[in-house]
């Protein structure tokens, strides 16, 4: 049976045809390591992603449901992060589960599934996040290809603490040395070539787990929010739900801590690089 599956799943590889992105698309994808959709989502999500984002930020923290993530900015306590919130709003639940789950098929050359769910929140004055690599945080189940699509919801500037990229530094699969918070380590970061990467709503960015990336912080008048989703191939298991009772045990929003409990090894894995504290 198992000889069967993995030649079916060979089989579903080797014939994949691409529903969105061109063959020079893809191809330039897996040279840099990420690649611009400029303005291809549909009209609909393009509109209402302010109001959604809205809708999360306004989310009581309630345990067992979504999970809201904070940082602190000059005293003051500042939502940085929601994440699980697929469940709660069916509309974004249909745009990941369908057209952006088919076009990071198209970039694995194979089904994808959606591995999990964030949107990031950077208010005016807001940190920025140091320069990483997304596949540390990726550990748990041993999945060793992914890629994360970025939805802005709000204009990435140079302003609002946009990001940066590093171009084709994915292709040794290779977790570059860290500093003690997961960043990569200053003095490599200070020797890559890094290159601004603006998109604004409409727009889908897609990287791979392995490409270096940061953000600075906003310095514009209003908030800077981005949606992304990440996917990892079918063929390595689905493991979203198991994400999430993961991150629950080990790094659980506020409103879930043991305050007699250290999260700190969790913070390892689930906390990589960000000022959520």
């Amino acid at each position: 049976m198992l000889s069967r599956t993995l030649r079916n799943f060979a089989s579903s590889q080797a014939s994949y045809t691409p529903k969105f992105f061109s063959q020079e698309q893809i191809d330039f994808y897996n040279r840099e390591g990420f690649v611009v959709a400029k303005n291809v989502l549909p009209r609909l999500v393009t509109d209402n992603l302010q109001n959604w984002a809205k809708q999360m930020e306004d989310l009581p923290e309630t345990p067992g449901k979504w999970m809201k993530y904070f940082e602190i900015s000059k005293n003051q306590r500042l939502l940085c992060r929601v994440e699980n919130f697929l469940p709660f709003f069916q509309e974004l639940r249909e745009i990941s589960y369908g057209m952006i789950t088919d076009m990071s098929s198209d970039l694995f050359g194979e089904q994808a599934v959606i591995y999990k769910e964030k949107i990031n929140f950077k208010f005016p004055q807001g940190n920025g996040f140091a320069a990483h690599q997304d596949q540390p945080a990726f550990v748990s189940f041993g999945v060793k290809k992914l890629l994360t699509v970025l939805l802005p919801i709000d204009a990435n500037t140079r302003q609002s603490g946009g990001l940066d990229f590093v171009r084709q530094h994915h292709i040794p699969k290779e977790i570059l040395p860290q500093n003690s918070d997961g960043s990569i380590r200053t003095d490599i970061e200070a020797k890559l070539n890094w290159i601004p990467l603006d998109a604004s709503a409409g727009d889908c960015v897609f990287f791979d787990s392995y490409a270096p990336h940061r953000s600075d912080v906003n310095t514009s008048t209003f908030t800077r929010r981005n949606l992304y989703l990440t996917y990892n191939p079918l063929s390595q298991g689905s493991w979203r739900d198991n994400y999430y009772e993961e991150k629950r045990r080990l790094f659980p929003p506020e409103c879930e801590r043991d305050p007699t409990k250290d999260y700190s090894e969790g913070a390892k894995v689930f906390n990589v690089a960000n000022p959520i504290k």
